[in-house]
């Protein structure tokens, strides 16, 4: 009986062994994956704001936060009314504006959420006025031509800046026109000053260089910026938690990693690099549902009735029964104040 001698497998041979399971081993897996269900395809939606109250959404846009949580997202630059508006439309998945629009709207007819505000800014907005035409101090707006776009920030402020400088109504000639009347308005000499968010201050200043004058009052009113949506509509309903998310991380981003931050801010934004440190210094930029947001909405409600001139609830809402805050205490449970009883 002959007798097999088996020679023992050398250690570079077994490598080789093992090396080579490891590949079958992957080009099966592979093959398993290719066989398996189709990605499923990202959610799309488009997210409507203002010029500044964009920091968050573009942050996340820009970063991949949003695409990381399967939503192709759609970025609108627009003005808040318009933004707050095309959301209840159902043209904007999302919005987010400033108070004016949320108040004047009746979610009776049209219902809407409140999930969030993404910035708060003390600072936005301000009068450029003609020193040419004799305008130094506030003071000097009486007897003056003042042009504003009827029932926004800019005429609030406006309102709240003469009552603070002891200029009754009647002594200021309001000139109401639509915003992007303005800047031409005073060019031509129509209107003495106007009043408006920073950025349109800012140009026509820059333009009346030495003839122009600018006044701020910080604090005197703050933006909030106001995240929304419809959930009535299923893919809002859908979106609302993916949105929240990828906002909260460009939060983290922007608090961690200011310079990236605005690096990507300034990617897609319509503001200056120097426009946007300036908002960058004046605001706080943070997701959250605190109490003081439906003060300051009721505020806005009762100035827009008895001095706003626009049409709005004939009844103030109960603000607090439009905010949803178990999506954002779901995802940052520090962010919310908001007791809903």
């Amino acid at each position: 009986m002959r007798h097999h001698h088996v020679k023992p497998v050398s250690a570079a041979v077994r490598s080789r062994f093992v090396a080579a399971g490891l590949v079958l081993l992957l080009l099966v897996v592979g093959c398993k994956q290719k066989e398996g269900p189709p990605a499923v395809a990202p959610i799309a939606i488009t997210i409507c704001h203002g010029s500044v109250t964009d920091i968050l959404p573009r942050i996340a846009f820009e970063q991949g936060y949003f695409a990381e949580e399967g939503l192709a997202v759609t970025l609108k630059d627009l003005d808040g009314k318009q933004a707050f508006d095309g959301m209840l439309k159902g043209e904007c998945n999302f919005a987010v504006s400033g108070a004016p629009p949320i108040v004047l709207a009746d979610p009776q007819n049209t219902p809407f959420a409140i999930l969030a505000t993404v910035l708060s800014d003390d600072d936005s907005t301000r009068i450029v006025a003609r020193r040419d035409h004799g305008i130094a101090v506030p003071q000097d707006l009486k007897g003056k031509r003042i042009g504003v776009k009827k029932g926004v920030i800019g005429h609030l402020f406006l309102d709240l800046f003469m009552m603070k400088h002891g200029l009754a109504q009647k002594e200021v000639a309001l000139v109401f026109m639509d915003s992007d009347k303005l800047q031409p308005a005073l060019a031509r000499g129509e209107i003495d000053g106007f009043s408006m968010t920073n950025k349109m201050v800012n140009a026509a200043a820059k333009s009346l260089g030495d003839k122009g004058v600018v006044f701020a009052e910080p604090g005197l009113n703050t933006i909030q910026a106001i995240l929304t949506t419809r959930l009535d509509i299923p893919l809002n309903l859908q979106a609302a938690p993916r949105v929240l998310k990828a906002l909260v991380r460009a939060e983290q981003l922007a608090e961690s990693e200011p310079v990236a931050a605005k690096a990507l801010q300034a990617k897609g934004s319509s503001l200056s690099s120097s426009e946007i440190e300036d908002v960058w210094a004046r605001s706080t930029i943070e997701v959250t549902l605190a109490n003081p947001l439906f003060v300051h909405l009721e505020d806005q409600y009762r100035w827009q009735m008895e001095r706003g001139g626009s049409p709005g609830p004939a009844a103030m809402p109960n603000y607090l029964n439009l905010v949803f805050p178990e999506y954002l205490r779901a995802i940052k449970p520090g962010g919310v104040s908001v007791i809903k009883r």
